[in-house]
């Protein structure tokens, strides 16, 4: 049926409402909900022309509950990264069903490798995973609510391939997302050491270089270089000296790694998170190597590490001192070995004469070293004896520090002719070694020629030289003249001859020919002279005197040789040695009688003086023979040695032995004894004395002394005796002043008739038995220096004395001082151990002092000084106020003079004295 227009309008508008009202109904109504539904139709009917409205039955719906889930992804769900990347998924879901569900969130994950997944709700919307963002296993949505997700996945490192992670919830909602893992690019690495060798103590330079040569970042990049192992062999690290380009610089101590040094570093590294293409991360440390790394060779291996890949590299470094030694002539050890430069040549010698070659022993290392020098040559061509610059033996090993140098002499003692070659090598004890070579170009057989003689000279009594046997002995003042004969008998020249002459001890110099110069101290001493050059077959001749001083002593031998050295002759080269024996020991006896004439029962008094000349030698236990004349008889108990009773001599054939003690060096024993004149005395009293004893080794014999003595039958007339003193009267008061005027011993007083005595010690002397009456006395003016003062007894005859006898007579012999000698001033007296001095000065005219020292020493001082000053001012006339020798056992005396014009308490100084035992 067709309805009419308006119906049919209403109509589609009812129908067209309800659709709308169920769409309305569909979209979000929740499940339970009942959804009602009434159908009304409006219409205008023909009939009536109105409207009318027509309605239909209620309709009831139920909604029932619907689950839908939607999941989504916001960006791009698959992603290209490197093994050990970390990538993150953004994901939506929602629940687009009609109620509020539990929706599991359920991963799957299938592929060629297998990482790591987590869902994370992302609180806060911003797409990262934060500190606050907790993980997500399930969901619970209203519907139509949504929930944002974060897929993180991690990926292992070094992984490959791809890999599908799937997120599927309920109602068959589901994503799938898409992770591909490419290779991290392959990094290079250099390794070095800068330098490359150092010394221990030195530091080299370690650099260790990585470099990403690809178009991709490299991620995670650990650059390592471990060093315990050098560290234990003695390469060890610079503390603070690591520095890195980039990255965190962290450091083993062996057990871990942290970003600062321990006390030891083992290790180091740097951590670097990301090395973009083309870029280098660089580490430099230092290291140094100790005495423990001297010789060795370290090889250090880095290594480099990204995820899945690493590469590594060495370098090596050399710890080693470099040792040198050169050995060569002096002045050029680093001449070339084997090299003209190298050699050094001797054009001559001698069999048995030292030659020397010096040579320099350098140490052209680095480090100090000890070395040993051996020297090599054909057997039995010699010896060879290695020294140092001072003459010593070479101490070895020789120590040098690097780039010292030291002297080696090498000095060869060929033993036979011809040429000789030796090689000189140095060895240290680290391996180096350096040879040098010594040459000598000929070598003669004999020795030069030398020839020693002597002749020695003495004075007659006439004071005339007279040459002296080759036999005979030599005394004090005897004169020796050497002769030294020099012969160069080579084919070459001797260069820079010298010939030295050692003077025997207790020989005093004179003088040398040919330019002879004396050095040395006394009983030391020596001639020398530089005779230059002398020519092949050249011949020399020289001399020199000497004296026999006092100082030698009876029995030795002055032996005495000369020797030469040159520049070729470096041992001295000695000659033939002459000896002179000295022996000027002798004994000397004289014999005096108390009266020159004497009548039966007279008493005769005899004396025996006894010298000993020598003044070295003593006498032991010399022997008297005194062979009194017949008629003479030996008054027993009258005997006296040196004024103390002697015993009585033994009587052998007539003859008196008495045998006394020693006379030492230079002394004097008397002897004395008395006789009676027996009825068998015959006119002349002759009466005759010897003396014998030993001095050293040999038998000393004295002179034959006699003693004359008239025999006077009918003397009867009255005697006595005339004594006195002969002395020097330094105050001229013509009186003998005892300790003050000075006894002249050995004077010669002569009585008229022939009778004549000599005064002792004390200057005294004795004429015994001299008739009653006048007597004439003179004093013999040759026994004297002095002259005798004038008194009223010599009648205008200086030293004749005429007087009246009448008993005992006494008549001295005053002597004037010499010119400058002058009466005691002063005495001074100095002891001091083993040594006392006496000094004596003297007062004369016109400022004129005279000093007497006497040094008397109870044994030899060696370096004795004396120095005996003068008064400011004065001036030194005559003799010596100082002494520098040796000074003997005994007495030694020294006299000067001296002008001067100060007060004469002023004048007495004192004796300064030093010596040595």
């Amino acid at each position: 049926m067709t309805l009419p227009p308006l119906i049919q309008r209403s109509k589609l508008a009812l129908l067209t409402a309800g659709l709308a009202t169920l769409s309305s109904a569909l979209a979000v109504t929740p499940a339970g909900t009942a959804i009602t539904n009434r159908a009304f139709a409006t219409f205008v009917p023909t009939e009536s022309g109105g409207v009318s409205q027509s309605e239909s039955n209620l309709v009831t719906t139920t909604v029932q509950a619907v689950c839908a889930v939607s999941v989504s992804g916001l960006g791009d769900l698959s992603q290209t990264v490197q093994g050990g990347d970390r990538v993150t998924f953004r994901l939506t879901v929602t629940n687009a069903g009609n109620e509020t569900s539990d929706l599991p969130l359920n991963l799957s994950v299938s592929g060629s490798f297998q990482p790591t997944v987590a869902l994370y709700l992302d609180s806060n919307g911003n797409g990262q995973l934060d500190a606050g963002d907790a993980k997500a296993e399930s969901l619970n949505l209203a519907p139509e609510a949504s929930a944002a997700l974060l897929m993180v996945v991690d990926t292992p490192p070094g992984g490959q391939g791809q890999t599908d992670i799937g997120l599927t919830t309920s109602c068959g909602g589901s994503v799938v997302a898409t992770v591909r893992l490419t290779p991290p690019p392959e990094l290079s690495l250099q390794k070095s050491f800068g330098p490359s060798q150092v010394r221990p103590g030195e530091e080299t330079t370690v650099t260790v270089t990585a470099r990403n040569p690809s178009s991709d970042e490299a991620r995670q990049v650990v650059l390592t270089d471990p060093l315990a192992e050098q560290m234990a062999r003695g390469l060890t690290y610079v503390p603070g000296s690591a520095r890195a380009s980039g990255g965190t610089l962290e450091y083993s101590d062996g057990t871990g790694w942290s970003a600062q040094p321990g006390v030891s570093v083992e290790g180091l590294r740097v951590v670097a998170a990301r090395l973009a293409p083309g870029a280098e991360l660089t580490l430099t440390f230092r290291m140094v190597g100790t005495e423990a790394a001297d010789g060795k060779q370290f090889t250090n291996v880095a290594a480099v590490q990204v995820p899945g890949r690493s590469a590594s590299a060495s370098a090596t470094v050399d710890v080693r001192y470099t040792p040198g030694v050169a050995l060569g002539p002096v002045g050029v050890p680093q001449a070339a070995e084997g090299s003209a430069a190298d050699q050094q040549t001797q054009p001559f010698a001698v069999v048995g004469q030292r030659v020397c070659f010096d040579h320099t022993l350098q140490n052209t290392g680095d480090v100090a070293d000890n070395f040993r020098v051996t020297v090599t040559f054909p057997q039995g061509k010699g010896s060879a004896e290695l020294l140092d610059e001072n003459g010593e033996v070479l101490k070895q090993p020789l120590r040098l520090d690097p780039g010292r140098s030291a002297l080696v002499r090498v000095c060869y003692v060929p033993a036979e002719a011809g040429p000789f070659r030796a090689l000189v090598a140095a060895s240290g004890e680290r391996g180096t070694s350096n040879a040098t070579a010594d040459l000598i170009s000929r070598i003669e057989a004999s020795l030069p020629e030398l020839k020693k003689s002597v002749v020695a000279t003495t004075l007659d009594v006439d004071g005339k030289p007279v040459t002296l046997g080759p036999e005979r002995t030599v005394a004090t003042d005897d004169v020796l003249t050497y002769t030294l004969d020099v012969r160069n008998p080579y084919g070459t020249p001797l260069n820079d001859v010298v010939v030295t002459d050692p003077i025997p001890a207790h020989l005093d110099f004179l003088d040398a020919s040919s330019g002879g110069t004396l050095s040395g101290s006394l009983d030391e001493q020596r001639v020398t002279w530089q005779l230059g050059d002398l020519a092949p077959g050249e011949r020399r001749t020289l001399t020199f005197r000497v004296r026999v001083s006092d100082r030698a002593v009876d029995g030795e031998q002055l032996k005495n040789i000369f020797q030469l050295v040159s520049s070729e002759l470096m041992t001295p080269v000695s000659s033939n040695e002459v000896s002179t024996p000295v022996w000027s020991a002798r004994l000397v006896i004289d014999k005096e009688v108390s009266a020159q004439e004497a009548t039966y029962g007279e008493r005769l008094t005899y004396t025996l003086r006894i010298r000993n000349t020598s003044k070295t030698t003593a006498i032991e236990r010399p022997v008297i023979t005194d062979t009194p004349a017949p008629g003479l008889e030996y008054i027993p108990g009258t005997a006296t040695l040196n004024g103390q009773p002697l015993a009585d001599p033994q009587q052998q054939d007539g003859s008196l032995l008495w045998t006394i003690e020693t006379i030492g060096a230079g002394g004097e024993s008397a002897v004395t004894y008395e006789t009676r004149v027996t009825p068998a005395a015959t006119a002349t009293l002759s009466n005759t004395v010897t003396v014998v004893g030993r001095g050293g080794e040999r038998a000393i014999a004295s002179n034959r002394a006699t003693a004359l003595t008239k025999l006077n039958p009918l003397k009867f007339a009255a005697i006595s005796d005339i004594v006195g003193t002969v002395f020097v009267d330094r105050n001229r008061n013509g009186l003998y002043d005892k300790g003050f005027d000075t006894p002249i011993e050995r004077a010669r007083i002569i009585l008229a008739g022939g009778q004549q005595v000599l005064t002792d010690k004390l200057g005294r002397y004795k004429f015994g038995n001299v008739p009653f009456g006048t007597q004439a006395l003179r004093l013999d003016p040759n026994t004297t220096p002095y002259t005798p003062l004038h008194t009223a007894q010599d009648g205008g005859l200086p030293g004749t004395r005429t007087v009246q006898v009448r008993g005992l007579t006494v008549m001295d012999f005053p002597l004037s001082p010499l010119t400058g000698e002058v009466a005691e001033v002063r005495r001074t007296t100095l002891t001091q151990g083993d040594l006392q001095v006496q000094k004596v000065v003297y007062g004369g005219r016109d400022g004129e002092y005279v000093v007497e020292l006497r040094l008397t020493a109870r044994r030899a001082l060696s370096e004795f000084e004396l120095n005996d000053p003068l008064p400011a001012g004065a001036v030194l006339k005559e003799g010596r106020n100082t002494l520098s020798a040796t000074l003997p056992t005994g007495e030694t005396r020294l006299t000067y003079r001296f002008q001067w014009a100060g007060e004469q308490r002023a004048v007495t100084t004192d004796p300064v004295v030093r010596w040595r035992y």
